[in-house]
């Protein structure tokens, strides 16, 4: 049985996790699999520490759609990575293995789902859902064969320039700038993601608290900003690694990617948060699916950790220099 939290499982969505743009190439496995299937949701679904991050999709809600993400611990992808192998559902409501949260709030029956193996390692699923109990058992060998593209084209995205030369001294100077900023930014952000998470979790209770529409703004405006830091950052600290690849040095790479991933699992919230700002999503809406998608506000406290790890690591850098 897979750890979902091995670090080497986690490297290896490092980069396309990055790439936050719709792929073609993903769109169109996605569709195939849907009329493979003859199923009206179809996803590739990427499994992180605390979401499934959903890089292609087809039928999805339209705050599904906006969020692109449910929380790791209600989906049913987590037991295809877990467990390594195909799961087929054929009635959720009454399958003892799978989470019944997005049974209840999004009346998803039927299942299945293939790994997606990047070199040894399930990153997530191929997978096909539908609203009323079936069989998608003889569509599992079809998907498997259109998992294979998509595992082909993850490998594809990973490619990349390499980061411009820099001495070492000025790039740890530019660690611990960036990541002091990115430190304050966190901070900065923390009453927000709080008031969201507490009107998600009151959802079943009662209408969700209504946010400050300036502090929302603020916050989707600072995390837009940290997105870009953190690409600057990463740059630094693989360039780092590469000329020091021991000591300090990895450690701040492993905390900077561990970073890196963290933006990713908190966009399905500003996601979320865009939606009601630009009127496309109430505010009911959002918090429905902000229920779905809540492990992703511990992805705030993990980036938090991180930043700290990265400072802690420049500081034994100019150390084992000295």
């Amino acid at each position: 049985m897979a750890d979902l939290n091995d670090p080497a499982r986690l490297a290896e969505l490092h980069h396309v996790l990055l790439r936050a743009d719709a792929d073609p190439l993903l769109d169109a496995c996605v569709a195939r699999a849907a009329e493979l299937a003859g199923a009206p949701i179809a996803l590739v679904s990427l499994v992180i520490r605390h979401i499934q991050l959903f890089r292609a999709h087809r039928g999805l809600p339209p705050e599904l759609c906006v969020s692109c993400a449910t929380s790791r611990s209600n989906s049913f992808c987590q037991l295809v990575v877990r467990h390594e192998a195909p799961l087929v559902v054929n009635d959720a409501l009454h399958d003892a293995r799978v989470p019944k949260e997005l049974v209840e709030q999004y009346g998803i029956r039927a299942y299945a789902g293939v790994p997606l193996r990047v070199r040894g390692h399930v990153v997530g699923s191929l997978c096909v859902l539908d609203g009323v109990p079936r069989d998608f058992g003889p569509h599992v060998e079809g998907l498997a064969q259109l998992a294979a593209e998509v595992v082909a084209r993850i490998e594809a995205l990973e490619g990349g320039a390499p980061p411009p030369r820099r001495a070492a001294e000025e790039r740890l100077a530019r660690l611990e700038r960036t990541a002091r900023t990115l430190e304050t930014a966190l901070g900065a952000i923390a009453s927000v993601l709080a008031g969201a998470q507490s009107a998600a979790a009151a959802l079943a209770e009662a209408p969700p608290a209504a946010l400050i529409l300036d502090d929302l703004h603020a916050a989707v405006g600072c995390y837009r900003d940290m997105v870009a830091i953190v690409e600057e950052l990463a740059e630094d600290a693989v360039a780092l690694a590469r000329s020091s690849p021991a000591g300090a040095a990895a450690e701040i790479a492993l905390a900077t990617r561990s970073l890196a991933r963290d933006m990713v699992e908190a966009a399905p919230l500003v996601r979320l948060a865009e939606g009601v700002l630009q009127g496309t999503l109430d505010q009911a809406a959002a918090a429905r699916a902000a229920l779905v998608v809540r492990d992703a506000f511990a992805a705030h406290e993990t980036a938090s950790a991180a930043v700290r790890r990265i400072i802690a690591g420049v500081e034994r850098a100019r150390a084992e220099a000295s």
